[in-house]
Order: C-alpha cells, then structure tokens, then sequence
C-alpha cells in the first residue's frame, strides 16, 4: 500500500447513480413502446388514438430538443468568456522588466 496517492476511479457515485436511472429510463420506454399490451397494462386507455404520454412520444421519435439546448448554451458560455475576458484586463508582467544583469562583451 502506498500512501499519499490517490487513485481516480472516475465520476461520483451521484453521477454514475443518475446514468444508471437515465439509462433506466430509456430502457423502460423502449420496452413499453415495443409492447403494446405492457402499455396497456400500464394505462387503461392506451389504446386510443388521443392518448399521449411518455411511452407514445417516446415511440413516435419525439425528443428534446437538444441541438437548439447545445446551441444556446454554447453561445452563452461564448458570451461570458468573452465579457470575462473584456472585464478582466490581461495583466502578466513584461518578459523583460529589468535590463540584464550583465555587461556588453569586452573586445
């Protein structure tokens, strides 16, 4: 056993509990959607032509909409880097703020 180290093992618990129910989830969907007799079993009016629930938006391909989501996101994370980057000025120091320390070559 070495001591001091720390070995990463990835996500946390919470994370890796949330993947699993997602995963879940879609799972479940997608076997109420390949069933039509486990939906019924479900709901007792699966079977008309106006229901609407997850499993019949699940089966008819409807999903967020995640592209528009990703797009907006993206450009407000664009947006507040660059107001971070206006807002703070870049202050690094010279490369050369002192005059070298030694003399011209004799000769």
């Amino acid at each position: 056993m070495v001591s001091g180290l720390t070995v990463a093992v990835g996500p946390e618990p919470r994370r890796r509990l949330l993947a699993v129910a997602a995963a879940g989830v879609v799972l479940v969907l997608g076997v109420l959607a390949a069933s039509p007799s486990l939906h019924a079993w479900l709901h007792p009016d699966a079977d008309h032509a106006d229901h609407a629930c997850a499993v019949t938006l699940f089966l008819q391909g409807m999903t967020a909409p995640a592209a528009e989501v990703a797009l907006v996101v993206l450009s407000l994370l664009l947006v507040a880097r660059l107001i971070g980057r206006l807002a703070a000025p870049d202050l690094l120091a010279p490369r050369y703020r002192l005059s070298p320390g030694r003399a011209p070559p004799v000769g």
